[in-house]
């Protein structure tokens, strides 16, 4: 659900962000620690030094945390929009300032709880110390969050486009956040960009001045983040802001225990290389066992006014089929594939060539769609030219794209194992599969069957009292003008037109049989054209 309209998800962290093994070990209020060495105790994983003493410094941070409030004078500062800070950041993000200037003067003091970074190489286990940390923490659910970098970029962006009206939507964006977070778990912590350079220095500025907690993830230490970056002079002071609200552990484990697990490439067959002939007819093969005798149709999905084009869909069976230049040599970025991830629970991707540092638009689409499909858990299926580890070859000066590349390869030979597509089938029928059938509902081009308008009836009867009302017909005219316009400014005339359209009976809500009567046999696309006015519904 999305909170008072403005774009800014408020979802904390669903059972997909976390492994089934942290699941499995972790308990509320127990120091991770503890729950690592049961865990170790009963042969669930392997002792690692490293692992062991990043855990002691999270293992201080959860009894500090016990109980943590925020002081009066912070919480005073948690409840009041961000001030705008003058110069470099306030004329790149198109506020008042003098461009000339640099960061305001911050506070030398480090605050009441530092946070924590944790950073080391792909595979260390970083990520699944800091998922064991936020599960045993007994910060309440509502005002914890874990999160990847690219879903917490998007929802920041989303929510600052819906208040573009404002006069500064990052300053109320980021108050908002720290209202309404006191731990903030941050998974793969980069800047690739000095868009995002501007808006992640504002935003953690804002962010630790509320008070709230941030632990985060990443390949690099802080000195190490946007390097060589288009003016990197500029970003330098947030590393020092950084460093004085986080403290600073190297997890640089000898072990990348991806490749401990079961990497069975040629029993799954999910990595399939070289190209050449074999390999486009294992993956035909497999393409027609998974699309189980379904039509391939060409789709286009509506992600905030613009179009996604997915070329060879199988919509009942949620999967979907591309080239590699289809997703990464078009202008497409984490949204897009993120959009995708929550769409199917399989994609195939094919002809990943082998890539230099020429090659660095096309090399970054990839893993940035290599982190949306393992976030969320999908499944895989790959030709490549080469091995994982042999796709990308770096220059003299790419060290940010070679670091990266580490860890989609890392994550590449991962995705193979036995044990991710077990829990991606999982995950695919537990936790996504309800988003993934009403994504795919709102692309559909024909008219709705009864039991696809069953679907969509249990979708927005949210409170389960067997009638819509007017928030829930909200919600769902919010969601079609999101994918139609790309915000989601209903006006209270559209709503009461349409309700009073639905609501055939003037009861004041809409009936099942109602909701029925008007959606069975119409597509998705012509309901939101005519809810939206650019066609007349005289039915």
């Amino acid at each position: 659900r999305r909170a008072g309209g403005h774009g800014l998800a408020r979802g904390r962290v669903g059972r997909r962000a976390l492994s089934l093994e942290v699941r499995t070990i972790a308990k509320h209020g127990v120091p991770p620690s503890e729950c690592y060495e049961d865990a170790a105790r009963m042969g669930v994983l392997k002792r690692d030094g490293m692992q062991i003493a990043a855990l002691a410094q999270l293992d201080r941070l959860h009894d500090t945390l016990r109980g943590y409030t925020r002081a009066p004078a912070v919480e005073a500062r948690a409840r009041a929009p961000v001030p705008i800070f003058g110069g470099w950041l306030s004329s790149a993000l198109g506020l008042a300032g003098d461009a000339s200037s640099r960061l305001a003067p911050r506070p030398t003091e480090p605050p009441p709880v530092r946070g924590l970074y944790l950073h080391g190489g792909v595979g260390c286990g970083k990520t699944f110390v800091m998922d064991l940390f936020f599960a045993c923490s007994t910060v309440a659910d509502a005002e914890k969050r874990r999160v990847h970098f690219h879903a917490f970029m998007l929802d920041v962006h989303k929510a600052m486009h819906a208040r573009r009206a404002d006069a500064d939507p990052l300053g109320e964006v980021a108050a908002e956040i720290g209202r309404s977070t006191k731990l903030l778990c941050f998974d793969e912590f980069q800047v690739t960009d000095i868009a995002d350079a501007l808006v992640m220095a504002r935003l953690f500025s804002a962010l630790f001045d509320a008070g709230t907690v941030v632990v985060a993830t990443s390949n690099r230490p802080p000195r190490d983040l946007y390097l060589n970056g288009l003016q990197r002079d500029l970003f330098v002071p947030f590393i020092g802001e950084l460093e004085r609200c986080c403290a600073v552990h190297d997890l640089d484990s000898p072990t990348d225990y991806r490749l401990l697990q079961d990497s069975t490439l040629q029993a799954m067959r999910t990595y399939i290389f070289p190209l050449g002939p074999e390999a486009d007819a294992l993956v035909r093969k497999l393409w027609r066992r998974l699309a189980k005798g379904d039509e391939t149709v060409d789709m286009v999905m509506q992600l905030r006014g613009r179009e996604l084009h997915v070329p060879r869909a199988s919509p009942h069976a949620a999967v979907a089929r591309f080239d590699f230049d289809e997703l990464c040599a078009r202008p497409l970025g984490a949204e897009d594939f993120l959009a995708l991830a929550a769409a199917f629970h399989t994609l195939f991707v094919s002809g990943v060539p082998r890539m230099t540092s020429a090659d660095v638009n096309r090399a970054r689409r990839f893993i940035t769609l290599i982190d949306a499909l393992y976030e969320r858990r999908v499944k895989l299926v790959v030709t490549a030219a080469a091995p994982p580890d042999e796709l990308y070859t770096a220059g003299p000066n790419s060290s940010d794209e070679a670091f990266a590349f580490d860890r989609a390869a890392s994550r590449l030979n991962e995705m193979q194992s036995r044990d991710y597509l077990t829990a991606a089938t999982r995950q695919a029928s537990l936790t996504h599969g309800v988003e993934r059938e009403a994504a795919l509902l709102f692309e559909q081009r024909r008219g709705l069957q009864k039991a696809q308008v069953q679907k969509l009836w249990d979708r927005y009867d949210v409170d389960g009292d067997g009638v819509i009302g007017a928030p829930e017909l909200l919600l769902l005219m919010e969601d079609l003008r999101e994918r139609a316009s790309g915000h989601r400014n209903v006006l209270p005339e559209e709503l009461k037109s349409m309700m009073a359209r639905l609501d055939r009976d003037g009861s004041g809500t809409i009936e099942e049989r109602e909701f029925f009567d008007y959606f069975e046999g119409r597509s998705m696309g012509k309901v939101a054209r005519r809810w939206l006015g650019r066609e007349q519904d005289t039915t």
